[in-house]
């Protein structure tokens, strides 16, 4: 491997010109090229970071090593494959594909061609997530709950693969346990998807997880409880703020005294350039994503389950009215 990754960009939206001004900005990539069906849109991103501009992704077969794949997900799987085909290293944005089978046989593809298949769950790669990795152990029950105004951003998957993945593949890296049951219900609200979900999630070791997720809001919040042995964490991930309690002594006998309060700093990070750079290091040591193909497999498989879930509620519902609900069922 040269002295610095050839790295393209596929797909120059929203998440994809930020992909191009973090390769940029990193001195162990070279951004090569930007790739959008758009071509006056390629021609912008690629003039602001000085990279060329193209339309086919199959342009950059054989003049780079890896590359990011940030376009609709359904198209994630197509172009990644090709890529992969090619011997060209991916990260893909979040969710890896658009169903289960999809992402088995993207990350099986990547284990045979020994390439690096990266995915790209943002918050993984966040100071939060990190400090809250080291400082919990065997958790009992987490409440999570994202919610974000209405965007015309994402709106071709349901809000569990757009919004509430994020918190099922955190809380699966912290409990690191299999998931063992799924109860879930949701509803369509502005869009033809799902807009509105809430599930439980139960793991083999005990834990619980109740995950809401909403793309209809006035405003943005990222926030997570944690309820462990002795131990209570208030996180507002939005804000990079953790706050709790730890039990230090015998209530019963100490009374308040026994139960110490804790405030963790979190340092301001970029979460989206330290997973840029993880992806980097990945591609030149030859090391495993933390986010692999299996975990982004096993991200999408949970959301499935919740899919389902709803799913089968929504159709009780319209059987006990006798009519179609408002909405679709589909994705």
């Amino acid at each position: 491997m040269a002295d610095q990754v050839r790295v393209a960009v596929v797909g120059t939206g929203y998440f994809g010109r930020f992909h191009a001004d973090h390769y940029t900005r990193n001195p162990r990539a070279q951004l090569v090229a930007v790739v959008d069906t758009d071509h006056e849109r390629a021609k912008a991103v690629a003039g602001e970071f000085g990279a060329e501009a193209a339309t086919d992704f199959r342009s950059i077969i054989g003049r780079v090593d890896a590359a990011s794949v940030a376009v609709p997900t359904p198209l994630h799987y197509d172009i990644a494959r090709a890529l992969i085909e090619a011997d060209i290293h991916v990260l893909v944005e979040k969710p890896l594909t658009d169903s289960v089978e999809s992402g088995r046989t993207l990350a099986k593809l990547a284990e045979t061609r020994k390439a690096v298949l990266q995915v790209g769950h943002i918050e993984r790669y966040s100071s939060a997530y990190r400090t809250l990795a080291k400082i919990i152990a065997d958790p009992l029950y987490f409440e999570s709950y994202r919610i974000a105004p209405w965007k015309n951003r994402g709106v071709e998957v349901d809000v569990i693969l757009d919004l509430m993945i994020h918190d099922i593949d955190m809380i699966i890296g912290l409990v690191d346990s299999p998931v063992a049951q799924v109860d879930a219900v949701g509803t369509p609200v502005l869009g033809k998807r799902i807009d509105l979900a809430n599930a439980r999630i139960t793991f083999e070791s005990g834990c619980i997880a109740n995950v809401t997720a909403s793309r209809v809001s006035y405003k943005t919040e990222r926030r997570m409880r944690v309820f462990a042995r002795n131990q209570y964490l208030s996180c507002d991930l939005g804000e990079g703020r953790i706050s709790g309690y730890r039990l230090r002594g015998d209530p019963m006998v100490d009374g308040l005294a026994a139960i110490a309060t804790e405030t963790y700093e979190i340092e301001k990070q970029d979460s989206l350039a330290n997973e840029i750079d993880a992806f980097l290091d990945c591609v030149i040591t030859g090391r495993k994503p933390m986010v692999d193909g299996q975990a982004g497999c096993e991200a999408l498989r949970v959301a499935s389950m919740i899919n389902a879930c709803i799913e089968e509620h929504l159709k009780r519902v319209q059987d006990a009215l006798g009519h179609s609900a408002p909405g679709a069922l589909k994705a």
